[in-house]
């Protein structure tokens, strides 16, 4: 199977490469190698295209980028690069990004213990990180919300950040401008949690 891959140029995403046109293509070779179209979003579309050139990584040239020990090896063309780090942000989970190009970030509190203690006194967050300086580097942050239980997932929609917050879906809206969440309500309630995975997944 062949498949072509290129990353659009975002900026404050820290991952820079390719143009419109070679995602085109990348596109349409995924299409036709599948031999059937990929619904939903565009941006859904981009990262099965990515995803699809990591895993034939190992048949094209590479590049390996280090974080201390950590290294990261992507196809070549692509560009890893760190844009945020303890202490701004401590422990993450998820992330989402605005139309600002600010990073929202489910950050756990860490804390193992039991599912009704946690229900009791939940202390997970989310943290909106802002570039200042415009360097690529977040260098600032706010508690954008609080008091959230075991966070799964983060999705920035039509000027409010969606949570999986266990049990729940929450619609977290920042109507002031201040940079934390004054408004959140239940857009999905799944009920009851019973410390089993399928709650959370």
């Amino acid at each position: 199977m062949a498949c072509v891959a290129a990353v659009g140029a975002y900026s404050r995403a820290g991952v820079r490469a390719g143009t419109t046109r070679a995602w085109q293509v990348a596109e349409d070779a995924l299409r036709m190698t599948t031999r059937r179209r990929i619904h939903g979003s565009a941006g859904g579309v981009r990262w099965a295209v990515a995803s699809c050139a990591i895993g034939l990584a190992g048949l094209a040239p590479a590049a390996t980028f280090r974080f201390g020990d950590l290294p990261i090896t992507v196809p070549d063309g692509f560009v890893v690069e760190r844009i945020a780090a303890p202490p701004l942000v401590e422990r993450p989970v998820t992330v989402a990004f605005d139309d600002d190009g600010r990073l929202y970030v489910a950050e756990s509190s860490g804390s193992n213990a039991k599912l009704v203690e946690q229900q009791a006194d939940p202390r997970h967050r989310v943290l909106r990180l802002e570039d200042g300086d415009g360097d690529g580097v977040y260098d600032r942050r706010t508690e954008f919300a609080a008091g959230l239980m075991m966070l799964q997932g983060t999705l920035w929609h039509r000027g409010s950040l969606y949570v999986a917050s266990g049990p729940r879906i929450l619609r977290l809206t920042d109507t002031d401008g201040d940079g934390a969440a004054d408004e959140r309500s239940v857009w999905f309630d799944g009920g009851t949690l019973t410390g089993c995975g399928n709650d959370m997944h």
